[in-house]
């Protein structure tokens, strides 16, 4: 049991950081939360320009604005007029100007040209949307990829309209393998091609790359601006790949150039795998990327790969390294270049030379994704010509912020949030040391204490689990979170077997078999953070979203302990997910070793629909009304199953809400919602 002392010193350190008699955090302080991305760094390291994101009260979006930040002064500047849809900023070679991307009004996006000393100006006049823009070494052109296109199929046809009559619209024809993903609905039809403009305003841009076939970024020039490096598929059979829906293009990638004198397009790696990200060495003789020879296993290491310009020579760099890569770019000496990995749930910058040693530059790297702010692992950097990386790192009590690392040291350049969280009392996260009833393994997890703790009373406990199944959490700042423990609250999370940034065969340990001992590694969490003290062991609950969903489902068919639970896009039966989500295909390939028809058996096993009749635990089904990636009909049929049992539920709909999108107004109301049907079933004894 935790020692009174150890309790009291948690409670001191809860209350540092704010004033006495603080408030605590509510559901409203969702829209006073700000939090950059995308940091990017002038090539001499004078100057970052990074995107400031808040949840805007009025419009109920997530709205960004750009800014400048001095790195010597800390003198803010913005970039943009106010807050709106504005990102990707990039800086020129030359540090004169920075393009970017704003959508206007009408929903069309533009490449638009910042002069740092002078003025704005709309470089494009597009009807699609551009993205992955780059700017060529010379300083006047920008490529981009946007989609071009293509009619889609027919079948039949309608006899005539005659004039003035209203019809109804016509049937959709579908006959594609990935033909719809959450958050974008059906995939339009069309390829997704590399475009230059010239920064001058020196005409409409050229398309560079054509064909039945899609391109995906980022892009990256030959130091003479003579040749674009890019990813793609271009077998006969691409189609029928799994789909990266974040690149709306094909898993299987190669490297390849395209050059701008006459669309020659030159295929360069030549193994089969997610290969993507080619970053050209400063002196224009190798190309480093990331990915693998793919083995059609749940989970591989992305790797580090180099190779001659021409696709020579092409060889791993790290392999020791038992952690995926995220992102790669070149140090200017061409010798090492700067990596990002997840090491035990820390984003990490590191030097790696070409040799394979990896020497770290910072560990405190963080990222958000969306309103929620789960505590997920990952961020963002650039590097200057110097060396000097700029990224977004964050903390237990901090949402991500500007921060520069140069000469061994690191210096955080903003302060977002100093008004909110100056005069909130927030909770404390700890590392909670577990070890797994199964088999003894080290799982890390952590334990974050409400506001005021008081090591004399007893306080509830919600277990909340990633999704994923295949990410990671980490030590950072969660508004869900910190919500949860401002209601009085204990919040324990973690990294159960499945997770990544502990190497391959952790990972791996749930190939074919999830849920399985995940669910051990949890119930320790639980057990770990009883014996630890200050937990009202009658008073336990569980929640999570997608994969955390999964197990949420799983844990209620497992045992009776907790009180109640809250299950969140759920997947509760793996054949019909298999057969109606947007990434079937990939589940196919990459979860199971059969198609549910070969093997029904194990897909029933590991369904958490299999367990519905040893379920008694009161359980309130959340989906968004939309989402494509564990599709409606998942948590609709979980909702059927509980209320033919008798089990008590509420299913509750987000109208509009897709998987991982989600308006912030209803993330509030949502965390409400949980916390009230948590209390419903709350024991009254107070401790």
């Amino acid at each position: 049991m935790r020692g009174l002392k150890s309790l009291a010193l948690l409670a001191l350190l809860t209350c540092i950081g704010a004033p006495a008699g603080a408030r605590v955090l509510e559901s409203a302080d969702v829209f006073q939360m700000y939090w950059a991305s995308d940091a990017q760094i002038r090539k001499d390291g004078s100057a970052i320009v990074y995107a400031r994101q808040h949840n805007d009260i009025m419009t109920d979006e997530v709205t960004q604005s750009l800014w400048q930040v001095d790195t010597a002064s800390g003198l803010q500047t913005p970039v943009t007029p106010g807050s709106g849809r504005y990102g990707s900023p990039r800086w020129s070679p030359d540090g004169s100007k920075i393009a970017y991307i704003a959508t206007g009004a009408d929903g069309k996006s533009q490449i638009v040209v910042h002069w740092v000393h002078g003025e704005t100006a709309t470089l494009t006049h597009l009807t699609e949307a551009p993205n992955e823009i780059s700017w060529s070494p010379d300083g006047r052109q920008i490529a981009f990829i946007m989609l071009a296109p293509t009619p889609g199929p027919t079948i039949g046809k309608a006899p005539e309209k005659p004039a003035g009559a209203t019809w109804a619209a016509p049937a959709v024809v579908i006959n594609e393998l990935n033909f719809r993903a959450d958050g974008v609905g059906l995939d339009r039809h069309g390829y997704r091609h590399i475009y230059v403009v010239a920064v001058d305003g020196g005409g409409a841009p050229r398309q560079m790359t054509f064909g039945p076939y899609s391109e995906a970024g980022p892009l990256a020039w030959s130091p003479d601006s003579r040749l674009i490096y890019f990813a793609g598929n271009q077998s006969e059979q691409w189609k029928r790949e799994p789909k990266d829906w974040a690149r709306f293009t094909a898993m299987t990638l190669s490297i390849f150039s395209v050059s701008l004198a006459d669309g020659a397009v030159t295929p360069l790696s030549h193994e089969v795998g997610p290969y993507h990200g080619p970053r050209v060495s400063p002196d224009g003789k190798l190309i480093a990327y990331l990915g693998y020879v793919d083995k059609h296993v749940a989970n591989q290491n992305v790797r580090l790969n180099v190779m001659d310009a021409n696709g020579k020579n092409a060889h791993v760099i790290g392999e020791s390294l038992d952690r995926s890569l995220s992102d790669c770019q070149w140090a200017a000496d061409g010798r090492s270049l700067y990596v990002e990995y997840t090491d035990h749930g820390l984003a990490k910058i590191a030097r790696m030379g070409l040799d394979g040693r990896l020497e770290v530059v910072t560990s405190n790297v963080a990222e958000v994704d969306g309103p929620v702010q789960l505590p997920y692992s990952g961020g963002e950097f650039t590097v200057s010509g110097k060396g000097a990386v700029a990224y977004t790192g964050g903390g237990a009590n901090q949402l991500p912020e500007v921060y520069l690392a140069r000469d061994g040291k690191t210096q955080r350049l903003t302060d977002l949030n100093a008004d909110l969280f100056g005069t909130t009392s927030l909770g404390t996260l700890s590392p909670l040391p577990v070890k797994s009833s199964f088999d003894g393994r080290d799982i890390d997890a952590w334990e974050l204490l409400p506001p005021n703790f008081d090591p004399s009373k007893k306080y509830p406990l919600v277990l909340e689990i990633h999704g994923g199944p295949y990410a990671s959490y980490g030590p950072t700042f969660s508004a869900e979170y910190q919500l949860y423990a401002a209601a009085g609250y204990i919040v324990v999370y973690g990294n159960p077997r499945g997770s990544t940034s502990y190497g391959e065969e952790f990972a791996n340990t749930i190939y074919n078999n999830y849920p399985s001992h995940d669910y051990d590694d949890l119930m320790s969490m639980v057990d770990a953070a009883i014996a630890r003290g200050g937990v009202d062991a009658d008073n336990l609950f569980v929640t999570g979203s997608s994969g955390g969903g999964v197990l949420t489902s799983w844990i209620v068919g497992q045992t009776h302990r907790f009180r109640a639970a809250v299950t969140q896009r759920p997947v509760v039966n793996w054949t019909s997910w298999m057969l109606t989500a947007d990434m079937g295909a990939f589940g196919a390939r990459y979860w199971f070793k059969k198609l549910p028809w070969e093997d029904q058996a194990t897909y029933w096993k590991l369904s958490p629909i299999s367990l519905m009749g040893n379920v008694t635990t009161p359980t309130m089904v959340v989906v968004g009304a939309s989402d494509l990636r564990t599709p409606v009909a998942e948590a609709e049929q979980y909702y059927q199953a509980l209320q033919l049992k008798g089990v008590p539920t509420t299913l509750y709909e987000i109208p509009g809400a897709f998987h991982g999108l989600i308006k912030p107004s209803q993330f509030a109301a949502e965390h409400t919602a949980i916390i009230e049907w948590f209390e419903r079933y709350r024991t009254t004894a107070k401790h």
